[in-house]
């Protein structure tokens, strides 16, 4: 088990739990964006405002990152930590999201296009969230492993799984960021996300975006069945500190439209999507078999594991540990006793004695009752566990260091100080 750490000893809980931020939630008219010559500024007021923590930020951006490969020869390239290389970029005040100042002529395009995207992909995350949908995966990933579900056993299965594999990769090259999303009652929409850091001064096509994505999403949304009753176009697009443009950092976005109809479909499970979530999760947490294993609905006989329990909130979650590193609050005063008495705190550290307080240890987890279901779906015959899953929009996690979603995934730090008296359950993984 190699579970995917969140963040080096580098940053610190404080770093995170002390950090907010929000953007504008601009909605654009669908009409207007896909009229090749109409025109969309002076851009209307925001609708509303998306708060969110820099917690919140880099849990959604590591859903994003895990999700997109379950290779278990590709785990120590996706464990690269999220927040590490994002957490320095922004301008956390409780304002509207800036980036720091020059963060733009720092980077070489693809590495900004890449910090970007998955930006990008987490604050589509976090908006879809606000719009009441929990669950999601990537949308190529999602139809693939249905076609490899299907029974093959008449050449027009044969010639109708071609048809839609090759549809789906002229529509797909080179771009990998539309994502089925689905709320509480199993009601999936289609997203796509857009955006990038803007250099200052300058004005962003964001009509252009928004089009292509639109097109994009309209290229695609018939290949599944139930097809989403919505789709949504989102651009994120960041601005420096000093960057005085009239435009600021903002979330622009398209708002749903119908279905269309389609003569070339592949019919989804009704679980699909809630697997693929949930199976990210697993994968950073370091469970690849399991989490291979549930992504394609494959029977798996499981392995009994002993996980540590904590409560946050009115729910238990259980969870791994991912890294450790110093807590700010009593470094100063370690590292000041350290000069007089180090023959005894070099003890205290070889045998990392767990009453220290400095240490603090990053985690990542499920609820309880979240893996209890996953563990049903991966090793018995139950009908669709996954969908008794009953997401928590409204969660209370004071005074813990970290990020709760809706699905039920965790992400955060506990000090070494609240591991003394540690209960573990056992899961079938």
């Amino acid at each position: 088990m190699t579970p995917v750490p969140f963040f080096p000893p580098c940053l610190t809980v404080a770093d995170f739990t002390n950090a907010h931020a929000m953007l504008p939630l601009i909605e654009l008219d669908r009409a207007r964006v896909e009229r090749k010559n109409a025109r969309i500024r002076p851009l209307p007021d925001a609708r509303n405002h998306l708060p969110f923590t820099a917690w919140s930020l880099y849990h959604a951006g590591k859903k994003a990152e895990l999700a997109c490969s379950f290779a278990t020869d590709q785990i120590d390239h996706i464990a690269q930590c999220f927040a590490n290389e994002h957490h320095r970029l922004f301008r956390w005040n409780g304002e509207v999201l800036r980036l720091t100042a020059g963060v733009t002529d720092v980077y070489e395009s693809a590495a900004q296009a890449s910090r970007a995207r998955l930006v990008g992909e987490g604050m589509l995350l976090l908006a879809m969230q606000h719009e009441g949908y929990a669950f999601w995966d990537r949308f190529d990933l999602l139809v693939k492993r249905a076609l490899r579900k299907q029974p093959l056993n008449h050449p027009e299965s044969v010639r109708r799984a071609r048809a839609v594999s090759k549809r789906l990769e002229t529509g797909r090259v080179g771009k990998r960021s539309d994502f089925v999303v689905e709320n509480a009652k199993g009601q999936s929409a289609l997203a796509e996300a857009k955006g990038g850091f803007l250099s200052p001064f300058v004005t962003r096509d964001i009509k252009s975006d928004l089009r292509k994505a639109l097109q994009q999403i309209t290229a695609t949304k018939s290949l599944i069945f139930p097809q989403p009753a919505k789709t949504y176009a989102v651009g994120t697009y960041l601005r420096e500190v000093d960057d005085l443009h009239d435009e600021g950092s903002l979330i622009a976005f398209v708002d749903p439209e119908g279905q269309d109809d389609a003569d070339l479909t592949v019919e989804l499970p009704p679980d699909w999507v809630r697997r693929g979530n949930y199976a990210a999760w697993l994968l950073g947490m370091g469970f690849a078999e399991a989490a291979n294993s549930l992504r394609n609905g494959v029977a798996h006989e499981g392995l009994r594991v002993s996980l540590p329990v904590k409560r946050i909130g009115s729910h238990e979650y259980a969870y791994v540990i991912t890294g450790a590193g110093l807590n700010p609050r009593n470094l100063r005063r370690f590292l000041r006793d350290f000069r007089h008495h180090w023959p005894h705190h070099l003890a205290e550290w070889f045998f990392f004695d767990p009453g220290r307080h400095e240490v603090e240890l990053s985690i990542i987890g499920l609820r309880v009752d979240v893996l209890d279901s996953i563990s049903v779906a991966l090793t018995s015959a139950d009908a669709n566990p996954l969908l008794g899953v009953e997401p928590a929009f409204e969660i209370d996690i004071a005074p813990f260091g970290g990020s709760v979603m809706p699905d039920g995934s965790m992400c955060g730090a506990i000090s070494t100080e609240n591991t003394r008296e540690i209960e573990f359950r056992e899961f079938t993984l």
